[in-house]
């Protein structure tokens, strides 16, 4: 089944603007599916398609590489360019030459695409994460539609008050609710979605084991993968929690550098995101440590072997991983953040710029009461440096139930297919 991909108006953008555009993700993300099923239904000229995974083209464009990457103006992309970093300073060279030369270049592993990129492409070339499928992208359209964190992020509580009044049909509600259920077990790797639900555990152990073989060669020098991949199995146990690396490295019977090693490796291969958290004051007595969140909750959860979809910490890193791909595709996107006093009390992401700040709970029941809303109310009062004196400030808690309610003053319950989902007709 071919998905929509939302990102593909940035990327279309970026593409008229830049003679160099980098493209980078997780290994079965789609790029490649990106770049040869999709982008070609925009563009006037045919492509020029190159993989570097074939070592015959390697060794034709090491041979003469000015040569045989000069299209002139057509669109020239290089897949698995990591794999021939060197190539980069021919791109650059045809790039500079100001003939209008256009080059899309795909990778896998950041660290040997992005090192080279900084080195060689610095102010030249735009950079785009894909990730895994969202929950808008599980559509059969030609377009992603847009959906409820689109609304609301542009018109914030208006935009949840006409959530609200246009209820979607008891067909569109059943549907959603049933793909976020899906989606919430299995994640969002586009290689699940034409396998039955007995053959999918069975593809995330190969897409580990193939990560383990492959991926870390490219990454570094990892001497034993056993244990290596203890240490995924325990970050994924921790998905959705602060960081403590002490307390993995006494379970792993490592060094602390040992096991900073191993993350920096899973979050530059794009399996973990650090989530920062949002210093408003210095002074403050603020949580300091990064939270730990899993890019696909389907993998923590066969990771970790925690298969309730009620597991409070995986629906955050699934709240997470759908507000981290509705980033990646937005022109100007805001920053996200978690915030936390040393207290305990807690806000799960904060979503900011000049003149919006979306400050949201992750819930994993159906039910949310009134008094759920507190730490968002008491957030969202206070005051909150980077933003605009008359900026617009919402809380949303996101939860697995039926309907958008408001709980109190600013502060809504909103199911998450209604929020990341793809918005029903009229809304």
């Amino acid at each position: 089944m071919l998905h929509p991909r939302a990102v593909l108006p940035l990327l279309r953008r970026r593409l008229q603007r830049s003679p160099i555009t980098v493209v980078t993700g997780a290994r079965q993300t789609g790029k490649t599916t990106l770049v040869r099923d999709l982008l070609p239904r925009t563009e006037e000229a045919p492509s020029v398609y190159i993989s570097l995974d074939d070592p015959d083209e390697r060794i034709r464009l090491a041979a003469d590489p000015v040569r045989r990457l000069d299209h002139g103006p057509r669109l020239v992309i290089l897949d698995e360019v990591q794999k021939q970093p060197e190539l980069l300073d021919s791109v650059k060279l045809l790039a500079d030459s100001r003939k209008g030369h256009k080059f899309l270049l795909l990778g896998s592993s950041q660290i040997l695409l992005l090192r080279k990129v900084r080195e060689t492409l610095a102010g030249r070339a735009s950079l785009i994460d894909l990730w895994p499928l969202a929950l808008a992208e599980r559509v059969e359209d030609r377009e992603v539609p847009q959906c409820g964190l689109d609304l609301v992020w542009r018109e914030a509580e208006k935009g949840l008050r006409r959530l609200t009044q246009s209820a979607p049909s008891v067909e569109h509600a059943r549907l959603w609710r049933k793909r976020s259920e899906e989606h919430l077990r299995w994640g969002g790797y586009p290689g699940l979605e034409l396998l039955e639900e007995a053959e999918r555990p069975a593809w995330i152990r190969d897409f580990r084991r193939t990560y383990l073989e492959r991926d870390l060669a490219d990454l570094g020098r990892v001497e034993d993968l056993d244990q290596f991949a203890l240490a995924q199995n325990l970050f994924a146990a921790r998905t959705g929690q602060l960081l403590s690396y002490s307390e993995v490295a006494k379970e792993l019977g490592v060094a602390v550098n040992t096991v900073k090693r191993y993350l920096r490796f899973l979050e530059i291969s794009y399996q973990v995101f650090l989530l920062r958290p949002f210093l408003p004051t210095v002074g403050a007595r603020l949580v300091k440590s990064p939270k730990l969140h899993w890019t696909d909750v389907g993998l923590a959860r066969m990771l970790a072997e925690r298969p309730s979809l009620s597991d409070g910490p995986l629906f955050e890193t699934y709240v997470c991983g759908e507000l981290l791909r509705w980033t990646s595709w937005q022109t100007d996107p805001p920053d996200l953040h978690f915030y936390r006093l040393y207290g305990g009390r807690e806000v799960d992401f904060v979503l900011h710029s000049a003149s919006r700040v979306l400050a949201i709970e992750a819930k994993a029941g159906e039910r949310v009461y009134a008094g759920d809303a507190r730490p968002l109310a008491d957030f969202l009062a206070a005051k909150i440096p980077g933003a605009d004196r008359g900026a617009e400030r919402l809380g949303i808690i996101v939860t697995r139930g039926r309907e958008t309610r408001q709980l109190t003053t600013h502060v809504w319950a909103v199911p998450d297919w209604q929020l990341f989902g793809p918005r029903s007709k009229g809304a």
